[in-house]
């Protein structure tokens, strides 16, 4: 039995946890909730993160939305900003890719049809940029930029019929 929910773990009878239900199978349910948005008493809301069995889901859930305080996933709105500050550093490479990044996925066939795969399957946006180790704000624009290009390509064939 899962000490956290309270529910079998036997392989056939274990939940899917996904993007959706997560928040059912968090740790925290039963705290505080000042806990976690107290400053004085951030170690104790990190200690409960670390046991919880769904933390990858609420830090993907803080980048998503963009909370700006509180401890959520296991980290404070510092470390999220510093993990965020990372992921852009890392899409531009090591020297500085002059090329933008959402140019690289777009010019990209394979990166681009990943990215439109997991937009397919109803992947949140900020699970789409971890995925492909970038950002949100990249995959936004690649969306938006896929979008007009669509609409585009719709306009010339009206003209064109």
């Amino acid at each position: 039995m899962n000490p956290f929910t309270g529910r079998a773990t036997t392989d056939a009878a274990r939940p899917r946890v996904d993007a959706v239900n997560w928040g059912e199978y968090r740790a925290c349910a039963g705290e505080d909730p000042d806990l976690f948005a107290d400053d004085a008493r951030r170690t104790a809301a990190k200690a409960v993160c670390v046991r919880c069995p769904v933390q990858s889901f609420c830090l993907q859930f803080a980048l998503d939305t963009n909370i700006p305080h509180g401890v959520y996933g296991g980290l404070d709105e510092d470390e999220r900003q510093e993990l965020l500050g990372r992921k852009r550093l890392r899409a531009r490479g090591r020297h500085g890719n002059p090329e933008p990044a959402w140019r690289q996925i777009l010019r990209v066939p394979e990166r681009r049809e990943e990215l439109l795969d997991l937009h397919a399957h109803g992947w949140p946006v900020g699970r789409i940029a971890w995925a492909l180790h970038t950002n949100v704000q990249t995959i936004n624009r690649v969306l938006r930029e896929l979008e007009d290009q669509a609409a585009l390509d719709a306009a010339s064939e009206a003209v064109a019929a």
